[in-house]
């Protein structure tokens, strides 16, 4: 939740289509998860019914509608959706960029479609552009799909101007090639802190690996990290979210400028 002191938190989740561990779907658990932690920007991967745009019914309201019988009355929460199952809620006015695929024109397109959504959001007066994704299974496809996400497109727009976000399911651990490439465009967070990559979020209910991640540009410095182990979030999704809290400026309490 925003701060006196200027900070703001930005949540990366992948809500597995609202289907928990237990095989059981709800909206109200994924809607707690968020309200627990109080994040200003969620951003959501593999929610049902964001494959359309506008939507009518379907999870996305599902889920807007547990978040307002669960959110203080003071707390409002903007809706953006798009195709490919992502998702960006935020307590901060946004508009959308851009939605689209990250798969070859013409081709034949991978097993799951992966997509991405660019917002720009109002943080306090400063513009923050955000890009939540959701790359896929194979090193091809992914190799592929970061080559789209950081070209002309997206991170490399003219439009795309710092501060920006990137987070999303990368399907990618830190050491490898599609890691350190996207790397060369913006900062993964986790390298910002202290303790570097010691935090898992995949699977939910015994974490042994990070595919979540929230890349940023160095304007933006990173004050916290919180990956919730809960009896709540070991069930609710077979990923655990990531939370972090993010300040402007290149000179966190915890961060290492450059």
């Amino acid at each position: 939740m925003t701060q006196n002191n200027g900070t703001f938190t930005v949540m990366t989740y992948n809500v597995h289509r609202l289907t928990g561990n237990d095989r059981h779907t709800s909206a109200a658990r994924i809607a707690q998860v968020i309200e627990t932690y109080q994040p200003d920007i969620v951003a959501l991967q593999e929610l049902p019914g964001a494959r359309f745009r506008p939507e009518i019914g379907g999870a996305c309201q599902d889920l807007a509608h547990e978040l307002a019988l669960v959110v203080r009355r003071d707390v409002r929460y903007d809706l953006e959706r798009e195709r490919w199952g992502n998702v960006v809620f935020s307590r901060f006015p946004m508009r959308l960029v851009r939605a689209g695929g990250l798969h070859p024109e013409n081709r034949y397109r991978t097993m799951v479609p992966r997509g991405a959504m660019w917002v720009e959001i109002d943080v306090n007066g400063q513009k923050l552009q955000l890009v939540n994704t959701h790359l896929g299974l194979t090193p091809q496809e992914r190799s592929y799909q970061a080559k789209v996400l950081t070209g002309a497109d997206w991170l490399a727009h003219p439009e795309c101007r710092p501060p920006v976000v990137l987070c999303g399911d990368f399907n990618a651990m830190p050491s490898w090639s599609i890691h350190k490439r996207l790397r060369n465009a913006l900062q993964d967070e986790q390298e910002r802190l202290k303790f570097g990559h010691t935090q898992f979020t995949f699977p939910s209910n015994m974490p042994i690996v990070r595919f979540d991640h929230i890349f940023i540009s160095p304007d933006l410095s990173v004050e916290n990290e919180l990956i919730p182990r809960t009896k709540l979030t070991a069930v609710a999704s077979d990923h655990l979210p990531l939370i972090v809290t993010l300040r402007f400026g290149a000179n966190g309490k915890n961060g290492v400028g450059r």
